[in-house]
């Protein structure tokens, strides 16, 4: 090696270092703290979806930002005594088993009787 190639190598090794160095600076590292059972529960949805971790949460932030709103969705079923209570009332409408009031005032004082009878 002569010094030609010293001195060029010397400039590309530089060269390629400041490149990686200011695509490290590009990336900022967020560091979060939660229990191993959601991350990898959370990985494994990630997956499953053929997206990384990272790139959920980078889409997170970013829609964060773009709409400056947080949505969450629990994905809860409803329990089995409102499943049970909603069955009932699609009975009853069938039925005709419900009252029907002429104003608001008339199925407010019915609700306030319903409940003095308790």
């Amino acid at each position: 090696m002569n010094i030609m190639d010293t001195k060029l190598d010397g400039v590309l090794t530089n060269s390629l270092h400041l490149h990686y160095n200011q695509e490290i600076m590009n990336n900022a590292v967020i560091q979060i703290r939660t229990d191993q059972e959601l991350k990898e529960s959370a990985q494994k949805v990630a997956e499953e979806l053929g997206f990384s971790l990272s790139s959920l949460i980078k889409a997170f932030l970013k829609n964060v930002t773009r709409t400056k709103t947080v949505a969450f969705s629990t994905g809860e079923a409803p329990s089995a005594w409102l499943l049970e209570q909603m069955q009932q009332a699609q009975k009853d409408l069938k039925t005709g088993d419900y009252y029907k009031f002429a104003s608001k005032e008339q199925s407010l004082d019915f609700l306030k009787k319903q409940s003095n009878d308790r």
